[in-house]
């Protein structure tokens, strides 16, 4: 299961009323909380609970802070999907970053985030076409890339061929 939906059950408990859905931005997830009342009390349940809040526009876009990032990626454990023809690029990109990857870092979370949110959506194709340019550009800017992306792919990769879904 991607830990995404373990985050959106934990922030159901958090906001009361109003959606939480993924972010079509740079963010994470987006909640129309603060246009339904007690803000405050809500976003300050959100900070003790690990997650940052940026309020605009009658929006709170709400994401992971970095400690709560790096217990993501220390609680994921290794689920080894085979290698197919199919899934061999996206194979291959997960075990890079399972041997040359490192720490969450503030710097290389915006490439977790866009793997956590791209394997919210589903799409298998989406995790290829997506990820292999962000890491090229994280590695041009001299960026370290998150191990923990990598296990998140091969958690994808384990989930999508238990479940028979064509990639």
């Amino acid at each position: 299961m991607n830990p995404l939906t373990f985050w959106r059950e934990e922030l159901r408990h958090l906001i009361p009323r109003g959606f939480v859905r993924r972010d079509q931005g740079d963010g994470l997830l987006i909640s129309d909380y603060p246009r339904r009342g007690g803000t405050e009390e809500i976003t300050a349940a959100l900070a003790a609970a690990d997650f940052t809040v940026r309020l605009e526009n009658g929006l709170a876009y709400v994401d992971g802070s970095l400690q709560k990032y790096r217990a993501l990626a220390a609680a994921l454990t290794l689920e080894a999907p085979r290698m197919t023809d199919e899934n061999l690029f996206l194979y291959a990109l997960g075990d890079r970053l399972l041997r040359y990857g490192g720490e969450v870092t503030e710097e290389n979370l915006p490439l977790l985030r866009l793997t956590l949110k791209t394997m919210d959506g589903g799409d298998i194709n989406a995790l290829t076409r997506l990820l292999s340019p962000a890491c090229a550009e994280a590695q041009r800017k001299q960026i370290g890339l998150p191990k923990a992306a990598g296990l998140l792919i091969f958690q994808a990769l384990w989930e999508w061929e238990r479940s028979d879904s064509p990639c």
